[in-house]
């Protein structure tokens, strides 16, 4: 006797986390979340100052920049700020994004203080060692060579390049060849100056605390200490860190193909892309839902029709990249080469499919449910 396919539960209730906002007497931006029954706490320092306000020439400075805070600062070298990390219980690291540099922590929350100083010190006082400098640089371009051979890594930058042309966001955050290969530490330096110096630093810290403890532990840390120090320049006079991301002009009504060969490949992987929604938009949370019922679930149009129907691909999605500028809408999928055409005429009209064919009731319900039961899983 052959049981049915469960059906989804009702979503259990969730209390999210009141966010509590505070702003020290030395600039810092405070907002904490009290999490009772989570003893490891999670913490995050954000920094304006990204891939989003570099040049072509200065591509890959950020990124770089982050991976260098690692190595530590006048107090600890590489080596000693992960054990320093370890002995409190917890981690530390940092990366980049388009709008910005992060350095995220996880740590016990009755350890919190000790690891603020941590962040403090690689944040704002990085030793940026010659050597680091030049073996970082030389690991990204060697990165970069292997991704140039790349089918998969090669599709994913000529799109968005495609979409943005030659502004920020069409550029990898890691950069390219050229414009790694002439980063130097006096160049690094000068953009964490940029960077430390800007208003606005924001640390959001989770965990099970009381948000006053936290405010308290956060005022008499080192990061509050620097962050003084710095001086940080008003708003109206500091060089803007987070720019205005203009759409590109428009390209027609033609759609742009680029094709890029490389013999020997088994596999065409297909982009398709424009210029997609700001995570700013009004519409996000209905965008959402949109990029799920086209191509985020398993049984999204996108990959129901190219894998189940026609069995072009073991798998095809589509979504947004939001952003703080108006990020790409991309859809991704590898197909055998010799359905590479009818693979693209498919995809496209699946992309395009709710514009005449409205989501159904069960196609809303579905995305709705899946969106709604993933959400709490994030905290």
């Amino acid at each position: 006797m052959s049981a049915g396919r469960p059906g989804p539960s009702t979503p259990r209730p969730y209390q999210f986390p009141r966010a509590h906002e505070h702003r020290t007497a030395t600039g810092l931006r405070v907002i904490a979340l009290p999490m009772p029954g989570r003893p490891l706490a999670a913490m995050q320092l954000l920094l304006r100052g990204g891939a989003a306000i570099e040049s072509a020439t200065e591509n890959g400075t950020a990124a770089l920049l982050a991976r260098l805070l690692t190595e530590g600062g006048p107090q600890h070298d590489a080596i000693e700020l992960v054990e320093a990390a370890e002995l409190l219980g917890g981690s530390i690291g940092a990366e980049a994004g388009f709008e910005g540099i992060s350095i995220a922590s996880s740590v016990p929350a009755r350890r919190i203080a000790p690891m603020l100083d941590l962040i403090a010190e690689i944040a704002f006082k990085p030793s940026l060692p010659e050597r680091e400098v030049e073996r970082h640089r030389e690991l990204r371009l060697a990165q970069i060579e292997q991704a140039a051979a790349s089918p998969r890594a090669r599709a994913n930058e000529a799109i968005t390049a495609a979409i943005y042309d030659d502004a920020p966001y069409g550029r990898p955050i890691g950069g390219r060849r050229e414009s790694v290969a002439a980063i130097t530490r006096a160049s690094l330096s000068a953009r964490h100056a940029l960077i430390v110096k800007s208003p606005g630093p924001l640390l959001v810290v989770a965990g099970e605390f009381e948000p006053s403890e936290i405010m308290g532990l956060v005022e008499a840390s080192a990061l509050g200490r620097v962050v003084a120090g710095l001086g940080s320049t008003s708003e109206s006079t500091a060089t803007p860190l987070t720019p205005d991301h203009p759409a590109p002009a428009p390209t027609g009504n033609l759609p742009k193909v680029v094709l890029i060969d490389r013999p020997g490949s088994v596999q065409s992987e297909l982009r398709i892309g424009r210029l997609g929604r700001s995570r700013l938009d009004v519409g996000f949370h209905a965008a959402l839902v949109h990029s799920e019922i086209v191509g985020g679930l398993f049984g999204s149009r996108l990959n129901r029709v190219l894998r189940e129907e026609k069995g072009y691909t073991y798998g095809a999605a589509a979504g947004f990249d939001f952003r703080r500028g108006r990020g790409p809408f991309l859809a991704r999928t590898a197909v055998e080469t010799s359905v590479t055409a009818p693979a693209l005429v498919e995809a496209r009209r699946q992309l395009s499919s709710p514009l005449n064919d409205a989501p159904s009731g069960e196609e809303l319900d579905g995305a709705r449910r899946y969106l709604i039961g993933t959400f709490p899983l994030r905290f």
